[in-house]
């Protein structure tokens, strides 16, 4: 059975403030630094990863519904960060390598 520990959770009418991209080009990597406004204040989370991380932009920004999560108890080395977006009722999913809460 797979567990996650929660990372960032967030539903609208909390939405993403801020949001950097960028890549680094000699390895591929995409890093994403998005900024949440929450009832709690704001919150920041650094995503990084590869192909799939770039198709989870434009579901993050249109989302009603994120969850990011970490994997855990798993022998994977990379890829154990689950991203759920929910956007008009169809849920996504993604993986990226890192996310970390800043």
């Amino acid at each position: 059975m797979t567990n996650f520990t929660s990372i960032l959770d967030f539903t609208r009418p909390e939405f993403i403030r801020h949001m950097h991209v960028s890549r680094h080009i000699d390895q591929g990597l995409l890093e994403i630094s998005i900024q949440v406004k929450t009832v709690g204040g704001d919150k920041e989370v650094i995503l990084s990863g590869f192909n799939e991380l770039a198709e989870a932009i434009s579901q993050l920004v249109l989302a009603e519904r994120v969850i990011i999560s970490r994997e855990i108890n798993t022998g994977k080395e990379f890829g154990t960060f689950r991203i759920e977006c929910w956007v008009d009722e169809t849920y996504s999913e993604f993986w990226c390598d890192l996310a970390k809460l800043q």
